[in-house]
Parts: C-alpha cells; sequence; structure tokens
C-alpha cells in the first residue's frame, strides 16, 4: 500500500464537508492536494463528489492562507526583511533580481 491509502486507512485522513484532508493538532482543517485525492479515488476509498468537495475546499485554503502570507509579509519588521534579503544574497549571490511571486515584490540581491 501507498503512504495516503495507509494513512487514511489508519483514520489520519479525516473528513469535513465533504472534504477529505489533514486535522492539524490546532483544529485547522487542511484539505489534500489533488494528487493524494486524485490516489484515493483510484484505490476506490472516496467517491467524485468528494474529490469535487475537496478541490473546493482546497481552493479555499490556498486563497486565504496567501493572504495571511500577504498580510504577514506587509508587517515584516525592518530586521525581518534586512535577514530574508541576506539569505537570499547568501543563497543566489549579489545583484541577482528578486520578485516574490505571490506579493509582487521586487528587489536586488
Amino acid at each position: 500500500m501507498s503512504y495516503m491509502i495507509d494513512k487514511f486507512n489508519n483514520k489520519e485522513v479525516h473528513t469535513q464537508e465533504g472534504a477529505v484532508g489533514w486535522l492539524m493538532q490546532d483544529g485547522e482543517f487542511r484539505p489534500l492536494m489533488s494528487d493524494a485525492v486524485a490516489e484515493l479515488k483510484d484505490a476506490g476509498l472516496i467517491d467524485p463528489t468528494t474529490v469535487a468537495r475537496t478541490a473546493v475546499a482546497r481552493a479555499l485554503y490556498t486563497k486565504r492562507t496567501l493572504a495571511e502570507y500577504a498580510v504577514a509579509q506587509k508587517n515584516r519588521t525592518a530586521e525581518q526583511i534586512r535577514e530574508e534579503r541576506m539569505e537570499a544574497r547568501a543563497a543566489m549571490g549579489a545583484g541577482v533580481d528578486m520578485v516574490n511571486i505571490f506579493t509582487g515584490e521586487r528587489y536586488t540581491t
């Protein structure tokens, strides 16, 4: 069996409002990604309705998560920004144009 099927059979994959996903220790529900959902469907463990509901839940989860990330990026301190840019320069070298694909922030290392 695969990892995903084992997790499903061990009741570690939860269902919430018809979608399947992980239930985190803090109570947050994280819908499964499409590859995991496809594996469960192909194994006959979930039906097409669950696939569709999980896709909708995942899209909403991703939208919310990216919105939270954008807010967090806007609220970074000057020190946090300096540290991130130092790490980028160490990883990429000097003079590299960088773009945060989620926020559109641009800078040169």
